[in-house]
């Protein structure tokens, strides 16, 4: 402001000059050291630097864009806290991607930023308690906000689940409702664990869209079965896509008769694992005839034997459309069933 009135147009201005000067390879950079200046006493054990960050502005701008700040006015527009989640939330967030911590420690780091943030411990588990009562609608908001930010490809959703241990040998008691006389069942209890660990379990299940990009998840306890949590996620993914077709993709595990039949209604389809040895003689046939296959992307007939065969270096031959990775599909009717299965 000491220089110009327009400061943006002056910063513009340099930054061009700069984008020259690199181009020209005439960058220079001047640093001045006084061998003479002492370093400061100080009572800390280890050193640390004292500049504050700024890299987190271009991480606002994405979180700015999400328009989150407009989901919580809008939940805690009936309540009377006198704290702003917002802000919490705003450096939760980008505590979590720049430096992964607890929240305890994203706490005691507040004032590394630039903004040098204000807010109390107590008022991050507060913000806590407002995401897990909005759960559904603060994964339904930034999914549809998301879409200002990046496209979003629901063609294809992906699903699979995993769980997660914790460093401990108790699994939580189950806790009933004195009005209600409801059980509700612990979250970390024991279960089949992915790498093995002898502790109590909790169960992720989590869907992403054809870009590999989160749509949706839910947490369930860990000795829960991976397909029971499937159906529900999903019917809460269909309000979230507002009736848009897509494709159900998954594992074997996760590709149970209820889920396939589930996900043969309403305009919607399946891609699962199969073991081919399992099929019948006249699946088995279907499978291997080369015909009838099709590219997912735009749905066009296709043989193995041409995949096989043509030129992947060849310029000319347009294969390849939104992504390096080709899928082919064939509808396969089974005998004496209301479904269809799919073979990529």
């Amino acid at each position: 402001m000491k220089i110009t009135d327009d400061p943006l147009g002056y910063a513009k201005e340099l930054a061009k000059k700069y984008t020259e000067d690199q181009e020209k390879g005439n960058v220079t950079m001047e640093v001045v050291i006084d061998f003479n200046e002492k370093v400061k006493e100080s009572d800390a054990i280890v050193s640390s630097s004292n500049q504050v960050n700024i890299g987190y502005f271009f991480l606002q701008k994405i979180y700015h864009d999400l328009k989150i700040g407009d989901f919580f006015k809008k939940v805690t527009s009936d309540s009377k806290i006198t704290f702003d989640p917002n802000k919490v939330n705003r450096f939760l967030t980008y505590a979590r991607i720049l430096e992964p911590d607890s929240k305890l420690g994203t706490y005691d780091h507040l004032h590394m930023y630039y903004e040098k943030p204000t807010f109390e411990y107590v008022h991050i588990l507060r913000t806590m308690d407002i995401l897990a009562k909005n759960y559904d609608e603060y994964i339904c908001h930034l999914f549809k906000h998301s879409n200002t930010v990046v496209p979003r490809d629901t063609t294809v959703c992906y699903f699979d689940c995993t769980n997660y241990y914790f460093e401990t040998e108790c699994e939580d008691e189950d806790y009933v409702d004195e009005v209600t006389g409801e059980i509700l069942k612990g979250l970390r209890k024991y279960g089949p664990s992915k790498d093995y660990k002898p502790n109590p379990l909790v169960e992720m299940g989590l869907f992403m869209d054809a870009r590999g990009i989160t749509i949706s998840m839910c947490i369930n306890s860990g000795s829960d079965n991976e397909q029971i949590c499937a159906l529900p996620l999903e019917k809460k993914l269909i309000q979230m896509l507002e009736g848009k077709k897509f494709i159900y993709c998954a594992d074997a595990g996760l590709g149970s008769l209820n889920i396939r039949k589930f996900n043969s209604m309403g305009d919607r389809a399946f891609i699962v694992t199969q073991s081919i040895k399992k099929l019948s003689n006249t699946l088995k046939e279907a499978v291997f005839n080369d015909y009838d296959y099709r590219l997912l992307s735009n749905g066009k007939p296709i043989s193995i034997e041409h995949m096989k065969s043509f030129d992947k270096h060849d310029k000319k031959i347009r294969i390849y459309t939104s992504t390096k990775r080709i899928r082919l599909w064939k509808p396969i009717r089974r005998e004496n069933s209301d479904y269809t299965m799919k073979k990529h």
